[in-house]
């Protein structure tokens, strides 16, 4: 059956808390994918949603497995002291893992989707230096979210001069291409390499908004957004003029932002996402079916 493609998908960015998402879409992948008509992430979001679809999960998975052994601190802050990455291990297992999932036809099944994949990135203002850019926007983000802990979408960021810069991941003709796509989105110094990408020099697209659902939005045909956040909110799941589902575990997620010493978590993180998607599924049922006329959501 043939089904009016009306539905914007959101992936937040979170590290690994990020894939809570994957589990709510081994859940629901199968019955959204026939209605998406945009998608929209950043950061570790961006990834679980490239690493979705591009069917290599079990063999991304395994590779991780492997290649996290020799990691037996997720942080050498002695490291950051002397000037150098506290996470040296962080980037060159990130960007391995990517191009794992873009290998024997996954970047193929990325580029062939009939919808876009729109990766949110972050250009410092031409004013800061980078080096002090993600300290500015960090505390930025950080600031706004204190002054209001029930934020979901930043704007500070903005405000002060950082510019939404967002790719079509379908556009990319490399495994390569899309792994530089997907770290600048992740992109946070000193923790990892400033992002590079389309000729500029990025940032952690978090920083604009961790959440993008605007991204979505703009592509023609959508009328509603399925927003999947990765840590709890006030009202944790947020229902608003029947154009925005916000789905977000009910509970912190136990798992840290970047961890590869304890996969069991991660296990738990993905298995919590399952089982969520059970949990909510009526209200998926609800929101699917709703007839009600778009509105965006600031």
């Amino acid at each position: 059956m043939t089904t009016n493609r009306d539905l914007a998908i959101t992936f937040s960015g979170g590290g690994n808390k990020s894939f809570y998402q994957l589990g709510l879409l081994r859940g629901w992948g199968a019955r959204l994918l026939e209605r998406v008509a945009a998608v929209a992430a950043c950061s570790a979001g961006a990834c679980v949603a490239a690493l979705y679809l591009s069917g290599r999960e079990d063999a991304v998975w395994s590779f991780w497995q492997e290649r996290r052994r020799a990691v037996t601190r997720n942080f050498e802050w002695r490291r950051l002291l002397r000037g150098q990455r506290p996470t040296p291990h962080h980037e060159p297992i990130y960007r391995e893992l990517l191009l794992v999932a873009f290998e024997y036809g996954g970047l193929e099944r990325i580029c062939s989707q009939p919808f876009p994949l729109f990766v949110l990135t972050a250009l410092p203002p031409r004013w800061c230096p980078m080096p002090a850019a993600m300290l500015l926007g960090l505390g930025a983000h950080k600031l706004e979210h204190s002054l209001r802990p029930d934020l979901i979408h930043s704007t500070f960021a903005a405000r002060i001069g950082f510019q939404a810069l967002a790719f079509d991941a379908r556009e990319c003709r490399t495994g390569e291409d899309l792994a530089d796509l997907i770290l600048a989105s992740s992109a946070t110094p000193p923790f990892t390499s400033v992002g590079f990408y389309a000729g500029r020099r990025l940032l952690d697209g978090g920083i604009i908004d961790n959440t993008p659902a605007f991204l979505a939005e703009r592509a023609p045909g959508v009328t509603r957004n399925l927003v999947l956040l990765t840590q709890p909110c006030v009202n944790h799941l947020t229902r608003q003029s029947n154009s925005r589902l916000y789905i977000a575990p009910a509970e912190p997620l136990q798992v840290k932002t970047w961890d590869y010493t304890r996969p069991h978590l991660l296990e738990a993180t993905i298995a919590r996402g399952e089982l969520d998607a059970g949990r909510y599924a009526p209200l998926l049922d609800q929101f699917l079916g709703s007839t009600s006329s778009f509105k965006l959501i600031s």
